[in-house]
């Protein structure tokens, strides 16, 4: 079944919008009205919004060797949890120019210093919808796990990466499902990968 919103963008009416803070992120003062599900317009209301852009996510996959190639890293957001350390796919957001396939095998050569054979497209989701503006588009990378050195540490030193890597079977990452894995991407990630680890291998059989 397809879900189908029952109003569309043209139902929204943006008052105003201003930048208030430019860094990193963006940071956006909108005031807006939307129509109600009882047919009605609401209040002109005030929303915060953060804005960045786009992001690729790719779930590292061999599978020749049935193995997946997680990374982990320093997160400052979640300095209040037991580790800021959290284990991650590799990601990168998309800059003006690149292509989804291009920011997925620049970040796996920066991050995690593979080469990704090629790419099958999972899903999209939106983080915080209430708040951030970005969208975060899943895919799974086939590469060869012979060439991974985990005693070696990746990253691009002028972006602050500090990145090590976790090399493992497929049925040790689908297990990590089951502990308290804090990535959303991670997650969704590995549950993806669960339920269709053999479609994709089937596919990618196919087209070898």
């Amino acid at each position: 079944m397809k879900f189908t919103p029952t109003y569309s963008k043209k139902d929204v009416e943006v008052l105003s919008d201003e930048c208030v803070y430019k860094g990193f992120f963006e940071m956006r003062k909108l005031t807006l009205k939307h129509k109600k599900f009882n047919g009605e317009w609401s209040q002109p209301m005030n929303r915060e919004l953060m804005v960045r852009n786009d992001a690729v996510c790719v779930l590292l996959f061999d599978p020749v060797a049935d193995k997946i190639l997680l990374i982990e890293q320093f997160r400052p957001a979640v300095l209040n949890s037991d580790s800021p350390w959290l284990l991650e796919l590799v990601a990168g957001m998309v800059e003006e120019g690149e292509s989804d396939e291009d920011v997925a095998r620049r970040e796996s050569l920066e991050e995690a210093g593979v080469t990704v054979k090629r790419l099958a497209y999972m899903f999209k989701f939106v983080p915080s919808p209430g708040g951030l503006v970005e969208y975060l588009r899943m895919y799974a990378g086939e590469f060869d796990s012979r060439s991974v050195d985990t005693s070696q540490v990746h990253g691009v030193d002028n972006e602050h990466e500090d990145i090590k890597l976790h090399l493992m079977s497929a049925d040790d990452a689908i297990d990590l499902l089951k502990h308290d894995v804090e990535n959303a991407s991670t997650i969704m990630g590995l549950q993806w990968f669960a339920l269709n680890k053999s479609q994709l291998v089937s596919q990618w059989r196919a087209e070898s």
